[in-house]
């Protein structure tokens, strides 16, 4: 077997807009990825040349060849049999009926490949390197232009009889039925008459005409891609979203909306709701809350069935908007009556983006065979030793630093540009941003200055909105943690106290 370091994967993300391939590592290092707009209206086969296509160029300019891959995980938006890679439904493409698995295989000159569903993998991808890294039990759920979700417990997924498991996009939340009161078309004052008489009787209760009306009719719900009605994605998705904001704008509501969508309503992108958010937009605010709560009390059913330690929210929607929804939906599932034993449960949100779903692909290959599965979690990268022979000055690979540094938590190093004007305490967003990306369970963050740094309110809801630890250390208390540290880390080095 190879060095593990040096095991390459290519997990590929095919979506109904992009298809992603990504080259990675086999401890989780991206090294570099390509994407292709997804064929439209067109027969499987140019779907599956594109995505041909897009490893070969992949591999292409990395300099490397299919002999040199261990493996080609696929995920795809649809119900899939993993044991053979058949691809039994996509509701939104061309993959219905398609024995991928096989014929990516034979494309592929025999590599090993496997198919899964791209929420399913996209929740093992973040149990692996982000959120949910280190929780026995996490549901993922991704909000985007519709809702699905994957189940991960003990760092497998759980995919159930029929490997539909984690739907929650399609549980009903609203009920396409007449009230009982309204069935039996009871009037205020009937209803006392009616529970009364029926107290009354043991047998031969008299039948109550009932109203017309089917009680399995719409009710006036919007039907959902799976064709029931009710359900949480007809309820909170992106699409959703747009719906009630085209129609509070047809019924004469002011929305400023379109300026930030290109003057169009018919597809509304996350991007321009968190925009018209960030402007006080009225619409858009009041239906977004209302998409949150909808989301909250979806998260406290997850947490009334499974009762997992992590609940991980993710998709488009929620990493554009997750300022404006996070206290919403935490502020429902804290309304919670029902009582539990003391818990370290967590409402986290994506660490790893649009790499969660390639990330997660990659897991799905090396974890099927279950002799390698347990070690997934367990995979770090090579980090580099640091010495500290002098005063804010550290060698690294016989290469000397005094200028800041990233540390990624793939164990590469980055230069930091200064900008103390924009940066008074020391730690840029982005920065923190960056080196956190692909997994980290501990952020060192090294300065001269500091006992008296501390990080931004938007740094510090960024990591505890991701389970990352951090901590703010000398420099060569900062160095002695970062040798020693078993786990994945990375590290923002300063040398120079930024002056006032």
């Amino acid at each position: 077997m190879k060095d593990q370091i040096k095991e390459l994967y290519v997990g590929v993300d095919v979506g109904g807009t992009k298809i992603q391939a990504s080259l990675i590592t086999g401890d989780g290092s991206v090294l570099a990825s390509n994407r292709r707009s997804t064929p439209r209206n067109c027969p499987s086969e140019q779907t599956i040349d594109t995505i041909e296509e897009s490893i070969h160029e992949l591999l292409r300019f990395q300099n490397q060849s299919l002999d040199q891959l261990c493996g080609v995980g696929v995920a795809v938006p649809g119900v899939v049999c993993s044991g053979t890679g058949n691809v039994v439904v996509t509701p939104n493409m061309n993959l219905s009926g398609v024995e991928l698995g096989r014929v990516m295989r034979e494309r592929l000159g025999g590599v090993r490949v496997e198919v899964g569903n791209d929420c399913n993998l996209g929740a093992l991808g973040e149990c692996w390197l982000g959120s949910g890294r280190q929780s026995e039990m996490m549901v993922g759920i991704f909000v985007g232009t519709g809702i699905g979700a994957g189940i991960v417990k003990d760092h497998r997924l759980v995919l159930g009889a029929g490997q539909v498991a984690g739907e929650i996009g399609h549980i009903v939340l609203q009920l396409p039925c007449e009230s009982w009161r309204s069935q039996l078309r009871l009037k205020k004052g009937d209803r006392k008459r009616i529970m009364r008489d029926f107290s009354r009787r043991v047998v031969g209760v008299r039948k109550v005409k009932l109203a017309k009306k089917s009680a399995t009719s719409s009710m006036g719900l919007v039907q959902c891609g799976c064709g029931n009605y009710g359900c949480f994605e007809s309820l909170a998705s992106r699409s959703a979203i747009e719906r009630y904001i085209r129609e509070a704008i047809s019924c004469g509501a002011k929305s400023s909306i379109a300026d930030y969508n290109g003057g169009k309503l018919d597809v509304i992108k996350s991007g321009s709701i968190a925009k018209a958010l960030k402007s006080g937009d009225e619409v858009v605010t009041v239906i977004v809350n209302y998409a949150a709560t909808v989301i909250g009390h979806a998260c406290l059913s997850v947490r009334h069935l499974l009762d997992p330690d992590v609940i991980m929210l993710g998709g488009g929607v929620i990493e554009a908007c997750q300022k404006y929804m996070m206290p919403v939906i935490e502020s429902v599932i804290a309304s919670d009556r029902l009582l539990s034993v003391s818990s370290s449960r967590r409402i986290l949100v994506s660490s790893l983006g649009d790499s969660a779903v390639v990330l997660g692909a990659v897991a799905f290959v090396r974890g099927a065979e279950s002799s390698t599965f347990d070690q997934i979690c367990e995979s770090i990268p090579k980090y580099p030793h640091i010495l500290m022979l002098a005063d804010e000055v550290i060698h690294i690979d016989d290469v000397a630093y005094m200028s800041d540094i990233l540390i990624l938590s793939d164990g590469v190093i980055h230069a930091r540009p200064r900008t103390p004007k924009k940066d008074p305490d020391g730690f840029r967003f982005k920065d923190i941003e960056t080196v956190t990306q692909g997994g980290t369970d501990l952020l060192i963050l090294a300065t001269p200055a500091a006992e008296k740094t501390t990080l931004s309110e938007k740094c510090r809801d960024y990591l505890y909105r991701r389970g990352i630890e951090y901590r703010i250390l000398q420099l060569r208390e900062a160095v002695q943690l970062y040798n020693n540290f078993n786990g994945r880390h990375s590290a923002v080095f300063h040398f120079m106290e930024v002056k006032d």
